[in-house]
């Protein structure tokens, strides 16, 4: 589980808490995953790792994820700046693309998109389901995993760094944000029950 801000326009893929679903053994899509794992599809929630050649619109929101420190460049303008890409525009790159040592996430809104075997996954939920996923942590209840007790490094400018405990520092406003959605959810599932 992670939490960041990617600094998206707000709403699906705006920024918030974030799973990781292990990768499958076979060709899968996001739907088949949140239907596995327990978590409501919400369009533009999906993030997978790029692991073929991809076409990667102008709109879609990125994460790059240093997998040597376990940090990410969160936005799209921030990996496209550290990767070295051009500022806007559509692109066209593959894992040869990505640095040794990174994984290149790309924002996805097609709940039937194919996902090939072996591919990482990163999907936006609220904060309930955030939760409920964090109490089944496989980090030891004694402490926090040797990894976790490094500090996240991260060049400044590049997004907000997330350690390999899975928690970053998130800014008040997005804190906020994440609540009010949190809010919202939890109100529009109680509804659904009382009916």
């Amino acid at each position: 589980c992670f939490e960041f801000d990617t600094g998206g326009g707000g709403g699906a893929g705006g920024g918030g808490s974030y799973l990781v679903f292990p990768p499958a053994g076979a060709k899968t899509t996001f739907k088949d995953l949140c239907d596995k794992h327990n978590v409501t599809w919400q369009v533009g929630c999906g993030f997978y790792a790029v692991v073929r050649i991809e076409k990667i619109h102008a709109g879609k929101e990125m994460l790059l994820h240093s997998t040597d420190s376990d940090t990410f460049v969160v936005g799209s303008a921030n990996c496209r700046a550290k990767l070295g890409w051009p500022t806007a525009g559509e692109l066209k790159k593959g894992p040869k693309d990505i640095p040794v040592g990174h994984r290149l996430y790309v924002q996805s809104t097609s709940y039937n998109r194919v996902i090939p075997p072996g591919t990482h996954v990163l999907f936006e939920v609220d904060a309930e389901t955030y939760a409920a996923h964090r109490k089944t942590t496989t980090i030891p209840a004694s402490g926090a995993a040797p990894a976790a007790e490094a500090a996240a490094k991260s060049k400044p400018g590049a997004g907000v760094k997330a350690k390999a405990s899975g928690r970053a520092t998130l800014p008040p406003k997005a804190k906020a944000k994440a609540k009010a959605r949190a809010k919202a959810k939890a109100k529009a599932k109680a509804g659904k029950k009382s009916q």
